[in-house]
């Protein structure tokens, strides 16, 4: 894929862009933002701009000479892709060895591209071992991070790695990824995409109904905090949230309060659209990300004044932090649950 046909995110492609023209790309890059929007795929346009044999005018990668066709089906030599293992983990060993393919002149590229997928998972020995490297890499390398979860990673690898920001997709372009690349139906892509809050991998979940579950389990929260009940009854419904569905692949206790942490705050940020006072600036072009929940969001409206629903969304993002760093799913939902 070319640079300029990634949907969304025109600011970091201008940006990327420019530097490939300008030849002034750092050799390591972070590349962090939601998960599901596109900084893989940004990360392969990029090495495609690079390693092009016809560039376009704009400096673009053209799609369709060899090198360009090989990047594109992840066949090669020196576009290398560096995801965790089947433990979720990308060990030190692994790191080791993309280091040593590093070192080496690309095979027939101008330039080697290491993109590290999910970087987040790189354990602590892994991120020290990449450190020299990320300060120093060699002249005919490059290394992309990608995570969601930049936090996640020592301060001394990101400060080494200039920062490329990337934000939800708008619900059209998710829309479209989603049709063109997904396969789904343009006729299910519109809700899909309303619901998967600016991400592919979101709106996906959402058609194998872990989103509608998240939602109902988010929304079955706010009804019962709504009446701000006893310490007793909010523990109750802390647990109820924490509670992991009795299907296969629902996850652990953490995937499952994290899929329903995220649905939570699309509530609560509907909540605000529904609250907001009439007239104020934006509320009323404001498309709600749950729109066929407008009945029940109007009765929550009823209990979650404009200053209670600020302070539930600082709540909930806390709590996602909070979980993010590993904290037990139990605790986070008490402390959510008595929190909102």
């Amino acid at each position: 894929m070319r640079l300029t046909e990634v949907l969304g995110h025109a600011q970091p492609r201008a940006l990327l862009l420019r530097a490939v023209v300008a030849r002034s790309v750092p050799q390591s890059l972070l590349f962090d933002g939601p998960d599901g929007v596109g900084k893989r795929t940004t990360a392969l346009a990029l090495a495609s701009a690079f390693n092009c044999q016809q560039p376009a005018v704009d400096g673009d990668a053209c799609g369709v000479c060899s090198s360009c066709k090989r990047i594109a089906r992840a066949q090669h030599p020196d576009i290398v892709l560096l995801t965790p293992n089947e433990k979720g983990t990308i060990t030190v060993e692994m790191a080791r060895d993309v280091i040593g393919q590093a070192s080496y002149r690309p095979f027939e590229a101008r330039r080697r591209v290491v993109i590290v997928d999910e970087a987040d998972s790189l354990q602590p020995a892994a991120q020290n071992a990449l450190l020299k490297t990320l300060e120093e890499p060699p002249p005919s390398s490059m290394f992309v991070l990608v995570t969601a979860r930049p936090d996640s990673l020592l301060e001394t690898v990101r400060s080494r790695c200039p920062r490329v920001r990337f934000g939800r997709l708008g619900p059209s372009d998710l829309a479209e990824v989603l049709v063109r690349h997904c396969g789904v139906k343009a006729a299910e892509a519109t809700g899909l995409a309303a619901m998967g809050d600016g991400s592919v991998a979101r709106a996906l979940a959402q058609d194998t109904g872990e989103l509608v579950e998240a939602r109902g389990a988010a929304l079955g929260l706010l009804q019962g905090l709504a009446s701000r009940p006893s310490v007793a009854v909010r523990l109750k419904l802390a647990q109820q949230l924490a509670e992991v569905p009795k299907k296969r692949g629902a996850g652990t206790d953490r995937d499952v309060l994290s899929r329903r942490l995220e649905a939570l705050s699309l509530l609560v940020r509907d909540l605000g659209v529904v609250t907001a006072p009439a007239g104020a600036s934006g509320s009323a072009s404001t498309a709600l990300a749950n729109p066929d929940l407008g009945h029940d969001l109007s009765g929550l409206a009823r209990h979650f004044d404009t200053g209670r629903v600020l302070g539930a969304f600082v709540v909930v993002e806390q709590a996602r932090r909070s979980l993010e760093r590993y904290q037990s799913a139990k605790v986070v939902a008490d402390w959510l649950a008595c929190e909102m």
